[in-house]
């Protein structure tokens, strides 16, 4: 029971450290904080949520092929993939990236509270 609640505390976490690293990289800051905020907060927070994640699911053997489970995890990788592409050096900002950011995120964290199929 104890390693259940170390697993859940790190998934919320790296949840939070993962939303708080995209909303700083989304914000008007300058362009170094806006890098560092995805590379060192939205990253690590990725892949502590992953690695919560994977460990809650292998202790109750749930398969990581859920639904559920699999659309968190490429939203997820998506809203990753797009924050770091928004920090890029040169490349100009884009509504349409923000707002897949934000609905890839939304939909990780929609699909691990709502835990359907």
């Amino acid at each position: 029971m104890a390693l259940w609640l170390v697993l859940r505390l790190a998934k919320l976490i790296g949840v939070i450290a993962f939303a708080m690293g995209i909303a700083l990289a989304l914000g008007q800051g300058p362009q170094q904080v806006r890098q560092r905020a995805a590379y060192w907060l939205a990253t690590p927070g990725f892949i502590v949520t992953w690695i919560a994640g994977w460990g809650m699911a292998r202790m109750y053997a749930i398969s990581l092929g859920r639904p559920w489970i699999t659309i968190s995890m490429v939203a997820s990788l998506i809203a990753l993939h797009e924050i770091i592409r928004e920090v890029e050096p040169g490349r100009p900002r884009s509504k349409v990236r923000v707002a897949v950011i934000l609905i890839a995120l939304l939909v990780a964290l929609a699909s691990m509270v709502i835990r359907h199929g």
